[in-house]
């Protein structure tokens, strides 16, 4: 009998779309889901396979129940949905579907590509460059680790009426209010979003390490205990609490579809079943044929490596029914209006639809041709521990926000400075001449410094020259200007 690792078995999947092979796997991931009816990255790389194979609906659905049901924060949901509904005409739509995955991966070259193309469309003329909205702000001083900041903007986001029931904000701030120790605030919003959604995986680990922490362990073990069927690897534990994690790395094996013919048969059909509270899932023994292989860790004995075993008619969460998006003129009407400037993101809710009769004549998708989704674009984020911001990454995403920010713009200076990059920081000194007074003696300081350690920059010691004449020192700043052009003649002769 062939076992492989479930990690291996993805990696077949995927291998599988990128030569085209889209029927093998789905049948590879369909396979998985029998054995893991809530794995959320099996769910994914069905959708992926889906979306290429050209079954739109199919993609669709998968998509929009992992962002409802599982993981608010999946990078790959998000754009699929962006795709699809560019697919189908629907630019506005398409517009706010990647506007949230350019949030989780403001650096993804094909994200931003994406949303240059798609306000060419709604617009006319694509825009130069994508900014930062008050999402992706956020998230990036939580990656940077300036917690309190990102907690402030994430409530600020979640107090505007369009945005009080998006579970991917909710989600970030869970975390960010753990990460800055403020343990029950965090668990005060992990317990809001397991109402409605119990199989939310990220407040499940929150939730759950948060008990352990205050001591809780039979408390928090149970609560942990949902995540072996949702992430049986614990890939998503290790990516948010690495070498803290309660939830070591498993090694999963599990039969091949060659080696149980009957998980060939066409699936039955989509059960309406209702998701059952989360502390009423109780998973049988796992059969003998799938073994988990963990790390030792005696002390975390209270939670099993079994999954639950499921009929293939019991897929869980991912067979109920998706709300349709309204699709009424007037509302796409009202979209359409309160669309953004083409540079800034905006945090409103999802539009409607929009009407193909409003759209310009875009060729109609054919079904079952592959549309050529980019691999970097759908490259999973939800699992890469993200690295920190750089102090220039910092500063230049604070001056997006506020431009008119003096110390921010002189601290950029001196990063720029330390970093031997000059000509750069000539630029952020050359602005401050024309800000506020009070830097003024600290930007003169930090330029007396710079010319004293590179007498030959001329442009330095011009923009001392200035700076002199700004303050007063009036007789300094003609002593700078006939040096510079005593050089300048040396220069010439």
């Amino acid at each position: 009998m062939t076992r492989l690792t479930l990690r291996e078995y993805l990696d077949e999947a995927r291998e599988l779309i990128s030569a085209a092979d889209y029927e093998d796997a789905v049948a590879i991931c369909r396979h998985i889901l029998q054995r893991y009816p809530k794995h959320i990255r099996t769910y994914q790389i069905l959708g992926e396979a889906c979306l290429e194979k050209g079954d739109f609906d199919e993609a669709t659905d998968i998509f929009k129940r992992l962002l409802e049901h599982s993981d608010p924060e999946n990078f790959v949901a998000y754009a699929g949905l962006g795709i699809l509904s560019e697919e189908k005409g629907h630019i506005a739509q398409a517009i706010w579907y990647m506007e949230r995955a350019f949030e989780i991966a403001p650096n993804n070259d094909e994200v931003r590509s994406a949303l240059r193309r798609l306000y060419g469309k709604r617009d006319g003329t694509e825009p130069t460059r994508i900014k930062h909205n008050k999402a992706a702000l956020a998230r990036l001083y939580a990656r940077g680790g300036q917690y309190r900041q990102a907690i402030d903007k994430f409530y600020e986001l979640l107090e505007l009426e369009p945005n009080r029931d998006r579970m991917d904000l909710k989600v970030a701030l869970a975390e960010t209010l753990w990460r800055d120790e403020r343990r029950e605030q965090a668990a005060e919003i992990a317990r809001e979003l397991l109402e409605p959604c119990p199989d939310c995986l990220k407040a499940v680990l929150l939730l759950g390490m948060i008990q352990l922490e205050k001591g809780r362990d039979d408390e928090g073990w149970a609560i942990l205990d949902a995540v072996r069927g949702l992430d049986p690897e614990n890939r998503m534990a290790q990516a948010v609490f690495g070498k803290q994690t309660p939830l070591p790395y498993q090694e999963v094996r599990i039969s091949t579809i060659m080696d149980r013919p009957e998980a060939q048969v066409e699936p039955a059909a989509i059960a309406e079943t209702p998701v059952a509270p989360l502390e009423e899932e109780t998973p049988a023994p796992a059969p003998a044929e799938e073994e988990v292989i963990p790390e030792e860790r005696p002390e975390a004995e209270a939670v099993a490596t079994e999954v639950a075993a499921a009929e293939p008619e019991a897929i869980g969460w991912m067979e109920e029914e998706v709300e349709v998006l309204p699709t009424s003129v007037e509302e796409a009407a009202a979209v359409a209006a309160a669309q953004p400037e083409a540079e800034e993101l905006a945090p409103e809710a999802v539009p409607a639809e929009v009407s193909e009769e409003a759209l310009e004549a875009e060729a109609a998708p054919v079904p079952g041709e592959p549309i050529g989704l980019e691999e970097s674009l759908l490259a999973s984020v939800a699992v890469t521990a993200p690295e920190p911001l750089s102090d220039v990454e910092r500063y230049k995403l604070q001056l997006e926000q506020q431009p008119k920010d003096d110390e921010t713009r002189l601290a950029l200076a001196r990063a720029y400075r330390d970093q031997e990059q000059m000509k750069l920081a000539l630029e952020q000194y050359t602005i401050l001449k024309r800000g506020r007074a009070k830097l003024l003696s600290e930007v003169i300081q930090d330029m007396e410094t710079m010319v004293a350690s590179r007498p030959d920059n001329l442009e330095a010691h011009e923009l001392l020259a200035d700076l002199y004449v700004k303050d007063g020192q009036l007789q300094q700043a003609v002593d700078r200007y006939r040096w510079i052009l005593q050089r300048l003649d040396e220069r010439t002769a």
